[in-house]
């Protein structure tokens, strides 16, 4: 891939999470959302498992009732981790202040 490409992509990945904080949460289309959480993910939460031996696989995102729902699967050492709770609370704190809402809740399936 060229610089130019590069470069692009990444524009465009930034501004999902700006767009989102502008327009709200709530008003992003289902891709653009689980463009946003991705983006999160990727971002703020995964090097931190990464750092323990595990790591986490998105699954899925759901609506319903105003609520976004994101599924999530631990893998590594996250899978058997006594803390996974508490992990899983922390994920969902950090995709909610990330985007300005306090409507996603995460599971882990």
């Amino acid at each position: 891939m060229e610089n130019a490409e590069v470069e692009n992509i990444e524009v465009e990945e930034k501004d999902i999470i700006q767009e989102a904080n502008e327009i709200g949460f709530d008003n992003l289309s289902v891709v653009q959302k689980i463009n946003a959480i991705d983006k999160i993910i990727d971002d703020k939460i995964r090097e931190f498992l990464q750092a323990d031996n595990g790591d986490l696989d998105f699954i899925d995102v759901k609506e319903a009732n105003g609520m976004t729902d994101v599924y999530i699967s631990y893998v590594g050492a996250c899978g058997s981790c006594e803390s996974s709770g508490g992990t899983l609370v922390s994920i969902q704190r950090i995709l909610n202040g990330q985007l300005e809402t306090n409507n996603i809740r995460v599971y882990s399936i």
